[in-house]
């Protein structure tokens, strides 16, 4: 089998991405939203049954995210694509701060959770995201 050979977008789309992952583990939602087009977004959660969400309840989405969890750990499995588009697959592992009652549990007693999906993301000439798909499966740790 012949080696693979890099398509002309191969360096910039996981330079990009690996600046969104540094985002994402900062754990700043105003780290992410600069990746998001301010004008033309739609933005799904296919998984947590959330579709067509604006860009103020995805930045709040990501506030509530890093703000619950413990040890939110992001690894990136393949990313595929071209400059307008990628798929990337990934795993999250973390712990869940909240109870089923709504109370705030330590690191320690935290239950593990482990989530893989995969993230379909629309990009304009500006490199903002203008359409995320996310497909999420929960997962036994």
């Amino acid at each position: 089998m012949a080696p693979a050979v890099k398509h002309s977008d191969h360096d910039f789309i996981v330079a990009r991405h690996e600046r969104y992952v540094e985002a994402y583990r900062s754990g700043s939602a105003e780290r992410m939203m600069e990746f998001m087009d301010k004008e033309v977004f739609k933005y799904s959660d296919f998984g947590g049954q959330r579709e067509d969400m604006s860009h103020s309840t995805v930045k709040d989405q990501f506030t509530h995210t890093f703000s619950n969890f413990h040890d939110l750990k992001i690894k990136t499995i393949s990313l595929h694509g071209h400059k307008h588009f990628t798929a990337w697959e990934w795993v999250i592992t973390c712990k869940h701060a909240l109870g089923q009652d709504g109370k705030r549990m330590s690191k320690e007693e935290a239950p593990p959770k482990k989530l893989i999906g995969c993230t379909l993301m629309w990009w304009n000439d500006k490199d903002k995201i203008v359409k995320n798909h996310d497909y999420t499966h929960a997962r036994e740790p």
